[in-house]
């Protein structure tokens, strides 16, 4: 299973909204060292999800990925996420190609990687 404890260490992150400001802690489970997957079911800017990545890094994540069900990314959103782009702290980025007008766009050899849920 996905989720098995055995096989899987769980890292909870939690967020807190200080005005304009995000405030994204780990509420359980030590990333030192680890490679870490966020799991999450969509993703527009993409403001929550990089604070997150970028915080496990900082707390000595060995790696950090993402996964997203749904990349929605309003006005080009996801050019910020590629390599080179200013929330570019993922080592894949993997998503599902849910809504094809956005994943049709993604730039292959990056750090994009589209899950096909036709197969």
């Amino acid at each position: 299973h996905m989720f098995d404890s055995d096989v899987y260490e769980i890292i909870v992150c939690g967020k807190v909204r200080d005005g304009d400001n995000r405030v994204v802690t780990v509420q359980d489970g030590d990333v030192n060292d680890k490679k870490v997957v966020i799991v999450d079911d969509l993703v527009q800017t993409g403001g929550t999800l990089y604070e997150c990545g970028a915080k496990l890094l900082d707390l000595g994540a060995a790696s950090v990925s993402a996964f997203v069900a749904h990349g929605v990314f309003p006005r080009e959103a996801w050019k910020r996420f590629a390599r080179g782009g200013d929330r570019d702290v993922f080592d894949t980025f993997y998503v599902t190609n849910s809504i094809p007008t956005t994943t049709d766009k993604l730039p292959s050899n990056d750090v994009f990687e589209v899950i096909d849920l036709t197969e």
